[in-house]
Order: C-alpha cells, then structure tokens, then sequence
C-alpha cells in the first residue's frame, strides 16, 4: 500500500449518522479473524467506521479504526477484489492471495487501492436527488407548456413591456391617487374574465388537495386551460415560491392578456421581487410602482389586490382597509 486513506470533510447526513449513535450500531466492533491483517489511515482517522467487504457487499469485518488509526481485514479464500467502504467513501482494493502470506509489515505495500467512489448509501443518495430534479424540472415544464402554443417568448416580453408603461401613464392619473374615493367595490364582478363551471371545479379540486402540493398542480394546470384566471394567478404563486420567474413571466403575461386584473398585482410582486434580488432591496421608486400596481388592480376588482392593499391601508387608512377586505371576501369566500 503506497499511501495513507484520508478523507474530506464528513457530510451532513455522515455527521447526522454520528450525531444519532447510529455507527456504532451500523459498524458493531467484531473480534479480528484468525489471519486478519490491518491497514493503516491517516491518523485523524482513529475511531472511523469502517466495513471490509466483498465486491458484492459481503461483510467480511466491521468496525471503528483503532487508536492507531489501523482497520482490520480479512481474507475470503479465492477472492482478490475487496472494498473499505467508510462513511465518506468507498475504496476497490485489490489484495491477491500473495499478499495474505507476506508478514504484517509487507503486507499493507501489496494491498492495491483504486480511487474513492460513492457508497451504496450516497448512490442512493444521488438517484434520490436526481429522481427529484427531474421530476421539479417535470413540474416546470409543464406550468406553462399548455400557454407556449398561442404565446411565443416574444409575444411575453412584449405583453409585459406594453404593461409597465401603461402603468407609467397610468399613475400619472387621478385614479392613481390613495385616497378612498378612488375605490369602488363591485360586487358583480363585470371587470373580471367569466370562469366557467368546469374550471371553478377543477380549481376547488387542486385547493381541497393543495394548490402547493404536487398532486394538486395538474389540476391546477387543468383549471387553467379551461381559462380560470384564478388558477393562472395561483399557479404563478407556486412558481414564485419556487424562484420560477422564468414561469411567473408567462403567467402574468397570460392573465394581462385575458384582462384580469389580477395580471396587474401579480406584475407587482414579480417586479419587486426582482428588484430586490438584483439590488439586495427594492428602491422607494420600485415600491412606489409596486403599490401602484397593486392599487390599480384592486380597483379593477382582483381580490388578492384588494387584501394586500387592506394591509397597506391597514394604519394609513383603517376604514377603506377594512372596505378593501369586505369586498375581496364577500365575493370570494374562500380567500378566507
């Protein structure tokens, strides 16, 4: 053996094994076999867990290095391929059966070996992780897949660019004013896209499982292209829990498109939240547009509007925060 085993810092999951009593059960100390030899590790390593073991993961000897750092291994006649497989790793090693015959000291420069690989557990580890990003690259894809036939990349950053400087005219008007007067509650809801019963339904159905919930999303999905601007509103709310902007941009531009007003408040959180990743917080002008935003689409009758501007309004203007709740709630219940 030409080298030393050494190792790098211990996972998180190696030290929460430790930190658990666990490898004292995994790796139980078994008296050395008759014609055990020993292999040193680096000195740090004494108290290490260890396993020697077969290629098909036969455990032939198990423990905690020594005080000397040294672990015990064994031979099984007619086998030549071995591994040490610790908490941090797994290492071939090739002994032949030469090398069992040669004394303690020789014996250790005859053992060949290879490099670290993963153990089983990590292997496991890794499928684990990579089956969930798929399957969170899955969800990504389809969040907007059903949008892209009727709207190209383009045609959103157009939607979005044309909104924002509608906006910018927009507050330059008296209903951009925060004043009382400039809200109305309507309570038949003209200014809102009609939802069929179909869509309702399968809306109800994703929140009854939960909109968050991965079982929940598909049929959210489902509401949407049957055109429930609520779903496609929500839908952006799961992809901004994620950091999914590159959904969240379509979606808005979606319900801009349908004339939802809630297209509107969700172009204000997706701006502030940008605004304050790229510059670590949103400026007084970026807040500014943002309420403005928000302000414009509670007046047009977007509920989730309306109850964040009864919180801006909470102390600034106590009875139209609790007019701006009345209205969302009266005509959506299940905001509640």
């Amino acid at each position: 053996m030409t080298h030393r085993l050494g190792r790098p810092c211990l996972s998180a999951m190696a030290v929460a094994l430790c930190s658990l009593g666990v490898v004292s059960a995994a790796f139980a100390q078994q008296p050395p076999a008759a014609g055990a030899r020993q292999l040193q590790l680096e000195a740090r390593l004494q108290g290490e867990p260890y396993r020697w073991e077969l290629a098909d993961g036969t455990v032939l000897a198990q423990g905690l290095a020594d005080d000397s750092a040294r672990v015990t291994v064994t031979e099984r006649a007619g086998q030549e391929q071995y591994a040490l497989e610790m908490l941090w790793g797994r290492f071939p090693v090739k002994v032949a059966a030469a090398c069992w015959l040669l004394p303690p000291a020789r014996f250790e420069a005859c053992a060949e070996i290879g490099r670290r690989e993963d153990t089983r557990a990590q292997k496991e580890q890794s499928a684990e992780e990579e089956r969930k990003e798929r399957e969170r690259k899955r969800r990504l894809a389809a969040r907007t897949a059903w949008i892209r036939p009727a709207m190209s990349p383009k045609r959103v950053v157009s939607i979005l660019t044309k909104a924002m400087r509608d906006q910018q005219a927009w507050m330059r008007t008296p209903a951009a004013r925060l004043v009382a007067d400039n809200f109305a509650c309507d309570a038949g809801n003209a200014g809102l896209p009609k939802i069929t019963a179909a869509a309702r339904e399968k809306y109800a159905q994703a929140r009854s499982i939960g909109a968050y919930a991965a079982e929940g999303e598909p049929l959210l999905i489902e509401a949407a292209e049957l055109g429930n601007w609520r779903a496609v509103a929500t839908l952006f709310n799961v992809a901004m829990h994620g950091e999914d902007w590159e959904s969240a941009q379509p979606l808005v531009a979606w319900l801009l498109q349908r004339g939802a007003p809630a297209g509107y408040n969700k172009l204000a959180e997706l701006h502030g939240t940008i605004a304050s990743y790229e510059d670590g917080q949103a400026s007084s002008a970026e807040r500014d547009l943002a309420t403005a935003l928000r302000w414009r689409a509670a007046q047009a009758g977007d509920p989730g509007a309306q109850r964040d501007m009864a919180g801006y309004f909470e102390e600034r203007d106590p009875q139209l925060s609790e007019r701006l709740t009345h209205c969302a709630l009266q005509r959506f219940p299940d905001l509640k």
